[in-house]
């Protein structure tokens, strides 16, 4: 164990030393792009212009103020001996805010777009204008060094032309990039082409990292400024020439991810090879200092905001004093940091790879005590700051909902409740289902828990003009309306439900299939038809599944999945044969068997009426009747609607003969599930009807949170709320296996 511990230490000071020895400006080529396109791309164009004023001011004037005041800290607090270029190095790396845990934040608690902007806005720029200042007094200390080949004497005339070669130059290489993607994007116009949507997925990140690279490298310019420029000219003129704009989002947004994981990684690991340097190279007072030097960030970032508000809070789209607190405290330190902290030191260490061992280590102890404080402002700015800074924007009043947005989220839930009860009824309609027990329905699903009659008259009233010429049941949740009320909803006979509100759309509905005997049965036809019937029940489980109707983590979408590649196509369908043989030799089914054996045995329970079969058995095998029941008549309806005839709506012989195939597996599930206890299969079923219904309700909040009609924060009460209920439905029904069903709607978990 210790040769292991010790091969594992060896390994990673190794790959710590390796990183440090690559190319500084590999490490900003590979990270920083990736990074800034989306957040610059996710800006609001329109606040940012009308604010662009006020970031300038963020962006340059303060960055600047804020990196010479943290150099008079580390110059004159700080006990390092640094000279005052490499504290002006020093003070423009921890310049640069990283917006990423904050925006996230903001978007939860639906704050005011200006802050959204004022923090976004701030962040991209002055990312661009820290890189600017941190290029020009790093070569100052490279210079400092004595080293022939690296550094260059700058002084304040020199300074300010590289600051606007830099920062235009950059600017001007952005906007070029970013009209040419959009270009691009313009002639990429065939919409319904996946391979054309790919490319212009690749455009985006291939016009990012080549502008950035451009920029840097070939022309000597700021980089990150030239691809925050290339992401708001593509988000102002090219937002609507996105093919697919899902898969844009969801690619750069995996991306963002990727590359935040991977350089939080490299930089802790590095920093944790700082800290756990065998020469204690940062220890004992460092500590101390990176403390006082946290609170002094802090402070400064405080005074920046405020003697600056007085120009902000009056030009570009104003500013309020609530904002202004935010902003000081909210201004987290995260990506951007670390990469240049990296790059400081990856260049240091190549620098003395040369230089005699007294320069060596004075230097590359510089470097190290450098990120060893970076790296340990950006940790406790993410573990104080960040979650501190939800509580702040409460107590402050910036995200306080106002009582008409209390009333859109009341009727918001007022329209998820009807869509539940309508979904109810549709389900309770289907063979299946018709001995559900509302009463069980009612207790585990709570937007069906607190209806009334006049709910129930509209879900019915609705229900009729989604299905004409069909009357839902309600006889089995009536006695179940608030207060008693009698429904007045009346079952209309099928010639009222043809006129009134229905009339006009009977002719829509879907003519009687019938089957064409002309020809004979061919065998060749027959394989291609049951092939084709087979990936439509495929597709179906995997509805299921994204719907939530299956348990993802329960062994049943396998049975039932292995079943059909289990089928043999020159043969009549045999999918529950295949599917009920793999449930019952199942190393699950068999673990679930022995278990809940032990566990009766061990608190003397039984099962009365049962003999040896076991409730957690009986659901299993109900649950996969049900899913299967629906996968095969669902396939059957898009069967008949893809293959009948337009002119007469016929089906071919092959065709009537896989339906027959499938009618005949949908028996024998049936057989299957008549083949229980019916009090058990009631249980089971009215438990399934209520996760289905749960997901449905869950389901209907998180299309308003992705819409933009709710903010996350919002959406996420409601999902949290149903996610206790769908664990409260699963303890009931896996754990309260000892007891009859009607025991089941009593089971209750708290909160956690």
């Amino acid at each position: 164990m210790g040769y292991f511990s010790l091969q594992t230490g060896n390994a990673l000071a190794e790959s710590i030393s390796l990183w440090l020895g690559i190319n500084g400006e590999v490490i900003i080529l590979s990270f920083l792009p990736g990074l800034l396109f989306l957040d610059s791309y996710n800006i609001n164009v329109y606040l940012f212009k009308k604010a662009l004023s006020q970031m300038l001011v963020f962006a340059f004037p303060m960055v600047l103020t804020g990196t010479f005041l943290t150099a008079l800290v580390a110059y004159y607090i700080l006990p390092y001996g640094w000279s005052f270029d490499l504290c002006m190095t020093f003070g423009s790396i921890l310049a640069a805010t990283d917006p990423v845990a904050v925006a996230v934040l903001l978007n939860e608690l639906g704050a005011p777009a200006r802050l959204k902007v004022h923090i976004s806005g701030e962040s991209l720029l002055n990312d661009g204008s820290a890189v600017v200042f941190f290029h020009i007094f790093s070569l100052r200390f490279f210079y400092q060094m004595g080293i022939v080949g690296i550094g260059e004497e700058i002084g304040w005339i020199r300074g300010i032309i590289l600051f606007l070669r830099l920062s235009l130059g950059g600017a001007c290489i952005g906007i070029l990039f970013g009209v040419g993607l959009v270009t691009l994007l313009f002639n990429l116009n065939r919409r319904l082409s996946q391979e054309e949507n790919v490319i212009q997925v690749v455009a985006t990140i291939t016009f990012a990292y080549l502008a950035f690279y451009t920029s840097e490298i070939t022309c000597h310019c700021s980089g990150i400024i030239s691809v925050v420029l290339c992401g708001v000219t593509t988000k102002a003129f090219g937002d609507t020439l996105l093919n697919d704009v899902h898969l844009t989002h969801d690619f750069w947004h995996i991306t963002e991810h990727l590359l935040n994981s991977v350089l939080f990684t490299l930089g802790g690991a590095v920093w944790g090879g700082v800290l756990s340097s065998s020469e204690q190279r940062f220890g004992g007072m460092d500590w101390v200092y990176l403390l006082i030097l946290f609170g002094l960030v802090i402070v400064i970032r405080f005074f920046l905001v405020f003697a600056f508000y007085p120009l902000t809070s009056n030009i570009g789209i104003g500013q309020s004093i609530k904002e202004a607190v935010f902003m000081s405290y909210g201004g987290l330190r995260g990506a951007v940091g670390i990469a240049l902290a990296l790059l400081l030191s990856a260049e240091v260490f190549k620098a003395t790879e040369q230089s005699d061992s007294i320069t060596r280590n004075q230097y590359r102890d510089y470097s190290e005590k450098l990120f060893a404080l970076v790296g340990g402002i950006a940790f406790l700015t993410l573990i104080v700051n960040g979650p501190s800074s939800g509580p702040l924007l409460r107590w402050l009043g910036l995200v306080t909902p106002s009582e008409s947005r209390i009333k859109v989220v009341s009727n918001y839930e007022a329209h998820m409740k009807q869509s539940v009860l309508i979904e109810y009824l549709s389900l309770c309609e289907e063979t299946r289902f018709q001995s559900v027990d509302f009463g069980i329905v009612r207790e585990h699903v709570s937007p069906l828990q607190s209806i009334t009659s006049e709910d129930l008259n509209i879900a019915c009233e609705q229900y009729q003009l989604n299905n004409p010429g069909k009357v839902p049941n309600i006889s089995n949740l009536s006695q179940y309306i608030d207060g008693g009320d009698q429904v007045s909803f009346q079952r209309a006979s099928s010639s009222q439900l043809l006129s009134g509100r229905s009339s006009g759309t009977h002719n829509n509905r879907q003519r009687d299939t019938v089957y064409d005997f002309s020809v004979s049965l061919d065998e060749r036809a027959m394989l291609e038809e049951r092939s084709i019937f087979i990936d439509l029940i495929r597709q179906e489980y995997n509805k299921q599944l994204q719907s939530g109707q299956l348990d993802s983590r329960s062994f049943i979408p396998h049975n039932l999945l292995r079943s059909l590649d289990m089928v043999d196509k020159n043969k009549p369908l045999d999918d529950w044969d295949s599917a009920s043989s793999q449930a019952n030799g199942s190393i699950l089914v068999k673990k679930g068997e022995q278990a809940l054996h032990s566990y009766r045995a061990q608190q003397g329970l039984f099962r009365r009426n049962q003999g040896d079969k076991d409730f957690h058995i009986i659901r299993t095998r109900v649950l996969q009747a049900l899913s299967f029941i629906q996968a095969h008549q669902s396939a059957q309806d898009m069967f008949k609607k893809e293959f009948a005839s337009v002119s007469n709506n016929s089906l071919s012989l092959a065709e009537k003969a896989v339906i027959d195939e499938s009618r005949i597996q949908v028996s024998k599930a049936y057989g299957a599930i008549n083949a229980f206890d019916e009090e058990d299969v009631k249980a089971v079923k009215s438990q399934y009807v209520c996760q289905v219904l749960l997901h449905i309700a869950a389901s209907y909040f998180r299309t308003l949170a992705s819409n933009g009609l709710m903010t996350e924060r919002e959406a996420n009460e409601f999902l949290d709320k149903y996610d206790l209920e769908l664990r409260n439905l699963r303890i009931c029904a896996e754990l309260k296996t000892d007891v009859t069903y009607k025991s089941i709607s009593s089971c209750k978990i708290a909160p956690t």
